[in-house]
Order: structure tokens, then sequence, then C-alpha cells
């Protein structure tokens, strides 16, 4: 379960950079959020919201041993939609609704206060059902 590129609004296809990035383990799909020069997974208050950073997801699965050396990562821009899996059972999501991602930079959570992920279509309301993003 990870963020998928679920379409383009423009028809490209978005290219892999190879960016520094923290020494860390990383699995494909996951958000990562660039900060101070470098990336960096998704935290509790790095990246999990609009209030810092921008967003990346990995493309490769990866360890990276030395902080500095470059990961495979796509840009988020608004006009990818990513496909992501829901954390928790969730009765109010909907479309136009913006919410965090999860610290593991897997999910979305539930919580709306300065959300990223800008909800396009969901498919379900149960914990790992799928919904239609754009991180913003």
């Amino acid at each position: 379960m990870a963020f998928k590129i679920h379409s383009t609004t423009d028809g490209h296809v978005p290219p892999v950079q190879y960016l520094p990035s923290n020494a860390d383990t990383y699995v494909a799909g996951q958000a990562l959020v660039w900060v101070g020069g470098i990336l960096t997974t998704v935290s509790s208050g790095v990246g999990q919201d609009t209030g810092k950073g921008r967003h990346y997801i990995c493309a490769q699965n990866k360890t990276v041993a030395t902080a500095g050396n470059p990961l495979g990562v796509i840009e988020s821009n608004d006009t990818i939609i990513w496909d992501v899996p829901i954390q928790d059972d969730d009765a109010d999501l909907a479309p136009g609704l913006k919410y965090t991602i999860h610290t593991d930079g897997l999910l979305m959570t539930g919580t709306a206060t300065k959300g990223c992920c800008e909800v396009i279509e969901v498919d379900g309301l149960t914990a790992g059902d799928h919904v239609r993003v754009k991180l913003v």
C-alpha cells in the first residue's frame, strides 16, 4: 500500500529525478518531503501537511547508507493524480476535502487540519480503501 500514479491531467509521464536523501530505508510509493536541501521521510510534524517542504514520491525500494546519496523520486505537482489507501474508516471522506499524510508516508489519514492530500475521488470509506488525491 502506497502512493501510486493514477493519471495526469495533461497526459505527461512524470520523470524520475535522482536527488540527495537522508540515510534511511525507502519504499517505492512512499511520500517524502524536501527540507533543507535533502529528501527525508514524512514523519510526525515533517511533511504530513502543508506546513513544511515540497512533496516527492519514492520511485524505488532502496537503502541509502550515506546521507546525500541520490534516491529516485517523482516530484509531485498539481497535474498528477495519486491513488493512495486510507488509514482508518472515515465516514466523512469526500471530494474537495484535504487530509494529511500518515507518518509512514504510505497512507492518507482522516486528519483534515492543514491537509495536503486534496481528495478527487473516493472508492470507499473503510480502512484500506483507496482514494485519488492531488498533493497540494
